[in-house]
């Protein structure tokens, strides 16, 4: 079983200008001061480079992987700032595009910061789509353990639903104060039927994961991202694997966070790294790569 937990598929009409703006300027400024020396294929409307792929190449990416599934993960950023797509709208953009092909496995996403609506979105897409997990991204502004919030994990434990939730870095306009895993020991605690995956091993604020998964055994984590790493720092993907899964080796789960890395380490080049790196023993690699998250999304 080979599954990636974590892929995402943006549309350039739910990204915030805002925000837009802001991971776009140390380019835009790089290009002010050295004018077309290096061509980003950039302009005021491109957020990134590979923010925006065509559906041929996440399928071709579990193609060439042999990937039995894919998690994919949308993102509501309506409050955020002006779009152009409401995260209905989204939703439904998502669900369709991800339906050419039973592998991919759609989250929906719904900030807490709707209210009481935002309940009621929750059932709506639920109801719609029947999907298996909700992704959740507190850099929108809301603490996961906020007590405002409690309706709001109560229906998601009802409803059944996996939880994976961004943590670490964040951008104005949105805030990575938000987005510690020790804001999560709460949550994990008054509901702990339900399953929540840490992105990220953590992000930067990785020192805190461990703390919380002593403590609470619903909670995950998930390796998206730890190939940034690669060229700076090669060991610390071998070093952060083997910390993790000594201590927690059912759960901590594959992902890539594909297309944002692809360019420099495609979703191959990660998997090889994994298989071939001194950090585990096939079964740890094997329930790593597929096995774990099949058991989460019960497949």
């Amino acid at each position: 079983m080979l599954i990636d937990a974590h892929i995402h598929m943006w549309n350039r009409s739910m990204l915030p200008d805002e925000a837009v703006k802001n991971y776009m300027e140390p380019m835009l400024k790089f290009k002010e001061i050295y004018g077309d020396l290096m061509d980003f294929g950039l302009d005021e409307i491109t957020p990134f480079v590979d923010y925006d792929v065509p559906i041929s190449e996440p399928l071709d990416s579990l193609n060439a992987n042999d990937l039995d599934y894919a998690v994919v993960l949308g993102t509501d950023f309506e409050l955020v700032g002006e779009g152009k797509m409401s995260n209905e709208e989204y939703m439904e953009w998502l669900f369709g595009r991800c339906s050419v092909d039973d592998r991919f496995i759609p989250f929906i996403s719904v900030d807490p910061n709707r209210g009481e609506e935002a309940l009621r979105m929750i059932e709506r897409l639920v109801k719609k789509y029947s999907p298996k997990g909700i992704k959740m991204y507190p850099a929108t502004g809301y603490y996961p353990d906020e007590s405002r919030l409690d309706p709001y994990w109560d229906l998601v434990e009802d409803l059944g639903l996996v939880v994976t939730t961004h943590t670490g870095m964040a951008l104005s306009p949105l805030d990575e104060k938000y987005c510690h895993p020790c804001n999560l020991a709460r949550v994990a605690e008054k509901h702990p039927d339900m399953k929540i995956i840490v992105a990220h091993l953590g992000g930067k604020f990785h020192k805190e994961l461990f703390p919380l998964m002593d403590s609470y055994d619903n909670v995950y984590t998930d390796c998206s991202a730890l190939q940034g790493w690669v060229f700076e720092n090669k060991g610390m993907v071998d070093s952060r694997l083997s910390e993790v899964t000594k201590r927690y080796p059912r759960r901590v789960v594959f992902g890539t966070d594909f297309p944002l890395y692809d360019a420099s380490t495609s979703t191959m080049q990660f998997i090889r790294i994994i298989k071939e790196g001194r950090w585990g023993n096939e079964k740890v690699k094997e329930d790593l790569l597929g096995n774990n998250m099949a058991r989460v999304l019960g497949l």
